[in-house]
């Protein structure tokens, strides 16, 4: 092995104290031959360096590495300054930190994280005038960076500022050809009514980015809202082919095709839904189904998925959900005792929180109510006016018994 794999490289103050011994012998070339042969990023090295030139004579070189010094020495302040910024601002000292902030754009320019944490605190303060500065600064600096381009664009878009976000967006993608700032222009594009704009900016989007779901997903919807089906369907059949089983994605096909006509095919692509997913998942696209087939009036089928829900999942929104779409059915049916039947079995589950026991209490009693069963309604109402917080609920509760309490009272009299 060579010897020189085997010399560690000597320490910064060694060789700073070697060059200031043959500086203070007056051995200047020793000392630069000394100092030139380990190179350090340092302002005590620049410094003794143009220390040792200036005594040999060589203005040029001395003041070069003045200049080195200074740069250095600057860079290091700026640094220190942004770091103890950035402190302040978690502490919330928001004003001591655009001090220091301030300062350490004032000593180095160029740095685009001092602009980063400038607009940072001024979105923290609601500083919006100073926001925009330092982004537009940031963009002077950083012109090739999507982001401040992207936070400009997010906050003329959100104040409905549409041709300015444009503006600031178009200049972002032509700059840095990125696909997030080709998204967001689309996503402006199509809430200012751009339909073709938007569609065109999202396909570049799509197009630097091919697998991104999401600028995907953006880019059919446009198309769907403004009713070009056969588009939309295209990009929806084109992501199937890169995510053959996301149920996502073929639940927007399966959209799609009811949209087109095609129920057949809206059918078979929401059991593939089904057949490609679970827990939750799987059971929003049986949601999905079920919808599909209440639209077209196949209650039948409906039912049975919701039945099938409401027996099977976990989740009580999902349970509350499904009961909700049966009672529609049974209700248009004129099913009560259907509706009474499902309604208690759910009432019987612990996960039910106070409030969703009422609402869906409620429900099952004034099926009750109709259906004459009158002390089955009074008890349940009773249960649901000692359980309530709510004064509305409470309100009714009491309308409807005291509205059983006449009618059985009238009764007992005949």
């Amino acid at each position: 092995m060579k010897k020189s794999f085997n010399t560690s490289r000597p320490s910064l103050e060694s060789v700073l104290d070697r060059a200031r011994s043959y500086i203070k012998a007056k051995n200047f070339k020793r000392a630069v031959e000394e100092l030139e042969r380990h190179k350090f990023h340092s302002v005590d090295y620049y410094l003794l360096l143009a220390e040792a030139y200036e005594a040999l004579g060589d203005s040029e070189k001395a003041e070069s590495y003045f200049e080195e010094a200074r740069f250095l020495d600057t860079e290091l302040r700026s640094k220190e300054l942004l770091e103890k910024g950035i402190t302040l601002a978690l502490m919330k000292n928001y004003r001591a930190a655009e001090k220091e902030l301030l300062e350490s754009a004032k000593l180095n320019p160029f740095n685009g994280e001092v602009y980063k944490e400038l607009y940072r605190l001024y979105r923290e303060t609601s500083n919006h005038k100073k926001m925009v500065e330092a982004l537009k600064n940031l963009m002077t600096v950083e012109p090739h960076s999507p982001f401040p381009y992207l936070e400009l664009g997010r906050y003329y878009y959100v104040r409905r500022r549409y041709s300015k976000a444009v503006d600031v967006l178009k200049q972002g993608a032509e700059i840095t050809g990125d696909a997030a700032v080709y998204f967001q222009l689309g996503k402006v594009f199509a809430e200012w009514g751009k339909t073709e704009e938007a569609v065109e900016a999202l396909k570049q989007a799509c197009m630097l980015d091919y697998k991104n779901l999401e600028y995907r997903h953006k880019l059919a919807e446009v198309l769907v809202n403004s009713e070009d089906y056969d588009r939309a369907l295209e990009v929806i059949l084109n992501t199937l082919n890169l995510y053959p089983d996301s149920p996502y994605v073929l639940q927007n096909a399966a959209a799609l095709y009811d949209l087109i006509g095609n129920e057949e095919l809206a059918e078979h692509y929401y059991r593939k839904a089904i057949a490609c997913s679970e827990g939750f998942v799987a059971e929003e696209s049986k949601k999905l189904l079920a919808e599909f087939f209440i639209e077209k009036g196949r209650y039948d089928q409906a039912e049975e998925i919701l039945r099938e829900i409401v027996e099977t999942t976990e989740n009580v929104w999902v349970l509350l959900d499904a009961f909700t779409e049966l009672a529609l059915i049974f209700v248009d049916q004129g099913r009560l005792s259907d509706l009474i039947e499902v309604g208690m079995k759910i009432l019987e589950s612990e996960e039910l929180s106070e409030e969703e026991f009422c609402e869906l209490a409620e429900v099952v009693a004034d099926a009750f109510f109709e259906e004459k069963r009158y002390k089955e309604a009074l008890e349940l109402y009773s249960t649901i006016l000692s359980t309530t917080t709510e004064q509305k609920v409470a309100d009714r509760v009491k309308e409807r018994i005291e509205e059983i309490k006449e009618i059985t009272s009238l009764e007992e009299m005949i």
